[in-house]
């Protein structure tokens, strides 16, 4: 079984997510909307910098490792829900993107990880 360091993991899931984004916005673009094709771009985008920078934000705290690590954590990720949801309001509220489309690019990140994951067990077993 291959183990691959935290920052390959990392880049490995930014570079299939970017992959899976560019793929699936071409999908609906072509087979939907343009509305869909949007919102899938943006959904992906939107969850592609969350994951890096909530990937920053716990790399931050554990290599300081302030006295309170719990409480600095809950802040960041409390203001990064905060600029998603200001980033998220006007893009559902506007109609100029899918809604199905936008929650399909904010799965990206999950479909990632998880087809990845799927493989490190069929490549360990095999």
């Amino acid at each position: 079984m291959m183990l691959l360091h935290e920052e390959q993991s990392v880049g490995l899931v930014v570079k299939v997510s970017v992959a899976l984004l560019l793929l699936l916005s071409l999908f609906g673009l072509l087979f939907f909307s343009t509305e869909t094709g949007l919102g899938v771009l943006a959904g992906g985008a939107i969850g592609i910098a969350n994951f890096l920078w909530m990937h920053r934000i716990l790399r931050r705290i554990l290599a300081t490792l302030p006295n309170n690590p719990n409480r600095q954590a809950m802040v960041w990720l409390v203001l990064r829900l905060v600029v998603l949801a200001g980033i998220l309001y006007p893009l559902v509220v506007s109609g100029s993107v899918s809604l199905a489309g936008l929650l399909t690019g904010l799965s990206i990140i999950v479909l990632s990880i998880g087809s990845l994951s799927f493989r490190a067990v069929l490549t360990a077993r095999g």
